[in-house]
């Protein structure tokens, strides 16, 4: 069965021939045909017929493949021409709107194995954390582990500002409080368990906490994880510089209220010696 294709159709199988594209618009039966190019919207030096008119037969029911490349027949080009470049073929492309051409060549992807070894220097066995913390007068700051999840945070904001009062010795008329975690929203797995990461962040978020204090921070580490991972610091991290008490959490004292006297010892021989 021959069947001769529309001036669209034969032109947009030559620029696909010409790309590398000899089969498309596969079908159930195989129907095929010479293309012949039509001499507009641009002269090409080979022999033009007038096709059969669209309507007077189905191409869409049916589909069609276009004949072999061996079949088109070969236009005569001057030696400019036969090398044409990249850009050259895409502006010929763009100047017909009515032909699509869609690139089926699949995208391949490389895994690329990433291995991030740690410093040996900054090592701790901390790699998760949650603490919330109040800065308190910009005077004392207090660090302390929560739960990962945690619904008292008014009760032990409560607690903290009656520890501050009681530590400075005057009412606290300025305050904020926040939270850090670590990961967060970290989650590649290649930077997990990187220290020098952990250690980076912390020290950049009390860093800015304590940007406005005028003296050295007062710091409070409540809760078991916070005291060791600010103890596995580098010696010459600016936490170290500061006067530090160790307590439990404040979720810890604010559960169990005999531990309290305990802390306050801790803090005052710490702050006040």
């Amino acid at each position: 069965m021959s069947r001769e294709l529309p001036p669209q159709q034969a032109f947009q199988t030559h620029c696909l021939a010409q790309m590398g594209v000899v089969s498309w618009l596969s079908s159930t039966d195989t129907v095929s045909g010479t293309v012949f190019m039509p001499p507009q919207p641009w002269p090409i030096d080979a022999v033009a017929q007038q096709s059969v008119p669209a309507d007077s037969f189905d191409s869409y029911s049916t589909g069609f493949r276009s004949a072999e490349p061996a079949a088109v027949p070969a236009p005569k080009l001057s030696p400019e021409e036969k090398d044409p470049l990249v850009h050259n073929l895409r502006e010929q492309l763009n100047a017909g709107p009515e032909i699509i051409v869609e690139d089926l060549q699949p995208i391949e992807e490389l895994a690329v194995d990433i291995v991030v070894e740690p410093d040996p220097a900054l090592n701790t066995q901390i790699t998760r954390l949650n603490i919330h913390a109040y800065s308190l007068s910009n005077k004392l700051l207090i660090l302390s582990d929560v739960p990962q999840a945690f619904s008292q945070a008014e009760e032990i904001e409560r607690l903290a500002l009656k520890m501050g009062q009681a530590l400075l010795k005057h009412p606290i008329d300025e305050w904020q409080s926040s939270a850090f975690s670590w990961p967060g929203p970290l989650r590649n797995p290649y930077f997990l368990n990187r220290t020098d990461w952990l250690f980076g962040a912390l020290e950049s978020y009390v860093g800015r906490l304590v940007k406005e204090f005028v003296d050295t921070p007062m710091l409070v580490l409540a809760g078991a994880q916070i005291t060791q991972l600010v103890a596995d610091l580098p010696i010459d991290s600016p936490m170290k510089q500061y006067p530090t008490a160790c307590i439990v959490s404040l979720s810890e004292l604010y559960r169990i209220p005999e531990l309290r006297k305990e802390a306050w010892q801790v803090m005052q021989s710490s702050f006040f010696r």
